[in-house]
């Protein structure tokens, strides 16, 4: 209850006791008749008001429909109007006056279009040369006509006429042209189509329009009406000319003389120079508010007689009221902590379950980093034994502690690649050692009681593709796959190529024609039905239960292969299983190992030029050491330092320097700060950055630009080496 309710109760209850019941009542009556009135009135405005508001947006919201509605039968007629240039094309003037197969096909093409009744085909000069409906064509020359006229302007705009009774059909309906163009733009001819106006009205008359609606569809800048419902005279209704002289998207109107004014919606269809407008006359919605309040007026009364009696039984219920308030705010006091309470149990279940998930994950890693290190370890040890007695046999073992250490970091690398979303960075990839790599990450991250085979095509041809994103999406397949497989099941990656430059094999695929690599994740899970997979790679759809799903992951996959040039099909059956097959296209080019090429340790590696230092700057006292003799191991003269501020003293010396390499995560000044100051000092001053993070996560952090030269660690020797002689050897600073 308000408290100005509260203050009436209560001064009443003080004049009841001063004055007596009888005269209270009495008050409470007249009271109770006054604020009836007044809410009678107040009820009748603003129920006026409501049915002018709500009859403007039915009329805004019809308007926008039907726009919607009539610019279909646009798009029809254009469609017809393209279908009878292709089938001219090629042709002169006279092969498509005297083809009696090109009639045939026209007038086809006019049955196999609803609401098209005939097209006609004029020439350049505007002899009209072939139609649907006769053959030969009827001599007739357009050159004096508005929709001729109109082709001659170097305009590919679609041209719509008045409105016409056809010739044959006697039917109303209405022209619509367009300019054919040769080769080098001039005027080839006219293409026209005509529309019957029946698409407008059948459609207008079979609709609940509100009150007295009119329908209407007017041409600009003439200001013709082509359709009406119901037709009253074909005129264009009152103040819509001025509201579309500026060819609005939509807006309202109103006009009308005195006693027939009326008011109403418009919005242009489509493109074209066309606007529907559906108005109502303001005598209608008054009318329908007049029997609203007639109908409502006997409940004032009724609520005079019973205002006294409710009013007791007001103060009654009040009482009961605030009881049952106080109670219920007691059982919502305890549903809250309740909930409460659920919710900590659940943020407990979800934070255990991601502890669960990155114990999987860390497992698999330190299972395949224990592998890498063995092979490290026992190589070294090996080496290490075999040295001391003199033995200098140990290449086969310093391949493999590399070996295992480029493995360590490829591995470091992907795991990086999965934390960051990346830009695409396509290389040119083998999709069988793609997939067989993929394999062994795959089997630790899915569950022991899936199966992982992976089956590689014969001969497989190369594609173009960022590697990284191609592993996060076969991982989000793989990750669907478990959980459309809670009691364990077989998960199959399948490799082939697939030569669909047939058309009929590429429409069985549903994908366009060419050569393609595909890679197919195939489980046998639970399956879906027809419904969920047209909705499969809508971003934020999900069959998974509330917090189990963001609905991103097949869109993610759906988005990357076609930025990737390819194509994506998925087949599921309930209860079988889901299929989803990525189609990669084919690389053809000749560099198919571009990028991939290391130098082996039996090349010459680019070394020093006379009289070069290197600045090395790493706070690391091992990486440090094993940079610096690295570095002196290919010549150069090395000046080595472990903080930015040393380094920056010897730039300001006169000490001289050719190349600054410098860590980027380094204590109190990084790498980039460090570079900047540097440069001030020394403007010509090329550097190299080293980082243990991926290329594109630093300069998502706001330290590196993309096109700055940059090693990332671990590198090797030979990496080293190229990347000093490239950044001394370019023109300029970076």
């Amino acid at each position: 209850m308000t408290v100005w309710g509260e203050w009436v109760l209560s001064n009443l209850r003080r004049l009841g006791a001063r004055f007596g019941v009888a005269w209270l009542v009495a008050a409470i009556g007249l009271l109770g008749i006054m604020l009836t009135i007044a809410g009678t009135v107040t009820a009748a405005r603003t129920e006026y008001q409501r049915r002018f508001d709500d009859a403007n947006a039915e009329l805004k919201t019809e308007a926008f429909f039907l726009s919607d509605h009539a610019s279909r039968l646009f798009e029809v007629a254009e469609v017809a109007l393209s279908g009878a240039s292709v089938l001219v094309h090629g042709l002169s003037w006279d092969e498509i006056a005297g083809s009696d197969a090109l009639h045939r096909q026209l007038s086809g093409l006019v049955e196999g279009i609803p609401h098209i009744e005939d097209v006609w085909l004029n020439d350049q000069d505007g002899e009209l040369r072939a139609t649907s409906f006769a053959f030969p064509a009827p001599e007739s020359n357009a050159t004096d006509r508005e929709n001729f006229k109109a082709a001659r302007m170097p305009v590919d705009e679609l041209f719509i006429g008045p409105r016409i009774v056809g010739k044959v059909t006697h039917r109303p309906t209405f022209l619509l042209s367009k300019r054919m163009e040769n080769a080098d733009h001039s005027l080839r001819g006219m293409a026209s189509v005509t529309a019957g106006i029946d698409y407008f009205s059948n459609y207008w008359g079979g609709l609940a329009l509100p009150y007295d609606a009119r329908v209407t569809l007017s041409r600009v800048p003439t200001n013709e009406v082509l359709a009406q419902i119901p037709d009253t005279g074909l005129a264009q209704p009152a103040g819509l000319a001025s509201r579309l002289v500026d060819l609005p998207r939509d807006g309202s109107f109103s006009g009308g003389e005195a006693g027939d004014e009326r008011f109403g919606s418009f919005r242009r269809v489509g493109s074209y120079p066309i606007f529907l407008s559906v108005d109502v006359s303001k005598g209608a919605v008054t009318e329908a508010w007049r029997g609203w309040l007639f109908g409502m007026l006997p409940l004032p009364g009724f609520a005079i007689i019973l205002l006294a009696l409710l009013t007791v039984l007001a103060i009654r219920d009040a009482r009961r009221e605030q009881a049952a308030r106080r109670s219920l705010a007691r059982a919502n006091d305890e549903l809250t902590a309740e909930m409460q309470r659920r919710e900590r149990a659940e943020d407990q279940v979800r934070q255990l379950q991601k502890i669960e998930a990155i114990g999987q994950l860390t497992g698999g890693i330190a299972h395949d980093f224990n592998n890498m290190l063995a092979v490290i370890v026992g190589s070294l040890n090996l080496i290490e034994r075999r040295l001391q007695r003199g033995d200098t046999d140990v290449g086969r073992h310093v391949a493999a502690a590399q070996e295992g250490a480029q493995r360590a970091a490829a591995l470091t690398q992907r795991l990086l690649a999965f934390a960051r979303k990346q830009p695409l960075s396509p290389r040119v990839l083998d999709p069988g050692q793609f997939v067989t790599s993929m394999s062994e990450m795959l089997q630790r991250t899915l569950t022991e009681a899936i199966e992982i085979r992976a089956a590689i095509g014969p001969d497989l041809w190369t594609t173009h593709a960022d590697p990284a994103q191609l592993e996060n999406a076969l991982l989000n397949l793989a990750v669907n796959a478990r959980d459309a497989m809670p009691d364990g099941g077989r998960l199959i990656i399948e490799t082939a190529n697939a030569d669909l430059s047939d058309a009929d094999a590429a429409q069985r695929a549903g994908v366009p024609m060419g050569e393609y690599v595909t890679i197919a994740v195939t489980d046998t899970g639970t399956g879906m039905t027809a419904d969920v997979v047209k909705r499969v790679f809508e971003p934020f759809f999900t069959t998974k239960g509330v917090g189990k799903g963001s609905g991103l992951g097949l869109s993610q996959v759906y988005g990357f292969v076609r930025q990737s040039g390819g194509h994506v099909r998925i087949d599921s059956e309930p209860g079988v299983g889901t299929s989803v097959r990525i189609y990669l296209p084919r690389y053809t080019g000749n560099d198919a190992a571009a990028g991939q090429r290391r130098l082996s340790s039996q090349e010459a590696l680019p070394v020093a030029r006379p009289s070069e230092v290197v600045l090395l700057v790493e706070d690391e006292a091992e990486v440090r050491r094993l940079s610096l003799e690295s570095l002196q191991e290919l010549g150069y003269t090395v000046v080595a330092v472990d903080r930015a501020s040393a380094a920056l003293d010897i730039v300001s010396s006169e000490q001289r320097i050719d190349l600054l390499v410098t860590d980027i995560v380094m204590p109190g000044m990084n790498g980039r700060q460090l570079a900047d100051k540097a440069r001030e000092l020394r403007p010509n001053l090329k550097v190299l950055y080293m980082t243990g993070y991926t290329r594109d996560a630093v300069a998502q952090g706001g330290f590196l630009g993309p096109d700055i030269r940059l090693i990332g660690k671990p590198f090797t020797i030979e990496q080293l080496a190229a990347g000093i002689r490239a950044a001394l050897d370019e023109d300029g600073p970076r």
